[in-house]
């Protein structure tokens, strides 16, 4: 099952971020709201004696073409367990919502909103939870932007900045590279192979209405190349089909049980081809183009809005080195905040673990694969 394959070495940021308060609160926002819809959900079951919950789907809005229901779902799930809930395939309640933009009236900045109902057998409502979720790293992530935001920005600025990709989405395309504007340093390149023993190649992406969509059919594999043309290291964030490209990982924080990591690095002037989902420091599971029922996705139970590769670019600099000079030195209260991609067959992909401080979200960059 394993395809000959050329090892490389890939920086990695230690997953527990105590010396990066900024970054890990941001990465942590959408966790922190469905930890909190969990304990609320627990109650209501406690009351009726049950013990257990299914978790449904999670859809977004219909004018943003996003895929972060599985992430969600995968999110929220892991909390149910830890607040003490089964979570089971069938049951006698289920949990399942809806996600979309929004702009808060007490702080007049953008915010995703749950929607979270808990429904009964009879598909009746029992409680309905509205929970919001602000951040510059988590609201593109979970819609799917691409937009650069300045570092040094007031909340309001970042925040209309992200508005804007939202209301008028623009990507720039050069050949095989997208970024999120013209000057940017950040991009990304899809390489694609139609098939196990081919070559990956970089394809071009198409502008279909200011969103980047790269055509890739069913049984290709993939790889993304992750591109810093800045003159300091880069930390990134990855997303495919709304799930982090360590959701899968074996390797696991001992006490919380989540994925020990969530970023990988790319140095000043570089970049980084990840070939796949991370299962370990010397194995990755190739991304793969794949019917639904086969897809990283349905693992998860969830269909809604899929497609979408997010890669979320920060700066980062080593523990006792010295940040950009333009990263803010006190980061903004919400700067912290069909077909699918299946796990394909094994590859080697060899990984080192260090540690890093890590700034404001600088640019994100989104391609969608399929329409």
């Amino acid at each position: 099952m394993f395809r000959k394959t050329v090892f490389f070495s890939l920086t990695l940021l230690f997953g527990l971020l105590a010396a990066t308060p900024e970054r890990a609160v941001a990465q942590s926002n959408l966790r922190i709201e469905l930890a909190r819809v969990a304990t609320t959900v627990k109650k209501a079951l406690d009351g009726k004696g049950e013990d257990s919950v299914a978790v449904g789907q999670f859809t977004g809005p219909a004018h943003i073409p996003t895929s972060a229901g599985p992430s969600i779902a995968q999110i929220l799930s892991e909390e149910l367990k830890k607040s003490g809930l089964t979570v089971k395939q069938r049951s006698n309640f289920t949990v399942e919502g809806r996600y979309r933009d929004v702009i808060d009236s007490e702080s007049k900045l953008l915010a995703a909103q749950l929607k979270v109902k808990l429904l009964d057998r009879q598909d009746e409502v029992v409680i309905e939870i509205d929970q919001g979720v602000f951040g510059d790293a988590t609201i593109p992530t979970l819609f799917g932007l691409t937009t650069q935001l300045p570092p040094g920005g007031s909340n309001k600025a970042r925040s209309d900045a992200i508005i804007e990709a939202i209301d008028k989405p623009k990507t720039a395309i050069t050949n095989t590279r997208i970024s999120a504007g013209a000057g940017s340093p950040f991009a990304i390149e899809l390489l694609v192979k139609p098939n196990a023993a081919g070559t990956p190649q970089a394809r071009a992406a198409q502008d279909k209405d200011g969103l980047a969509f790269v055509p890739i059919a069913r049984g290709e594999v993939y790889q993304v190349k992750l591109i810093n043309d800045a003159d300091h290291e880069a930390a990134v964030e990855l997303n495919i089909d709304g799930l982090n490209m360590f959701s899968f990982s074996d390797v696991r924080d001992d006490k919380s049980g989540k994925p020990r990591y969530h970023v990988v690095l790319v140095p000043a002037k570089g970049s980084v081809i990840i070939r796949g989902w991370h299962r370990n420091n010397e194995q990755s599971e190739e991304f793969e183009v794949t019917d639904y029922a086969k897809s990283a996705a349905a693992e998860l139970k969830s269909t809604a809005n899929i497609g979408t590769i997010t890669a979320c670019f920060s700066a980062s600099w080593q523990e006792n080195g010295t940040p950009p000079a333009d990263e803010p030195t006190k980061a903004g209260e919400y700067s912290r905040s069909g077909d699918a991609t299946g796990r394909g067959a094994q590859v080697g992909a060899k990984f080192n673990e260090v540690q890093r401080k890590l700034g404001v979200v600088r640019a994100t960059v989104s391609a969608r694969y399929t329409k």
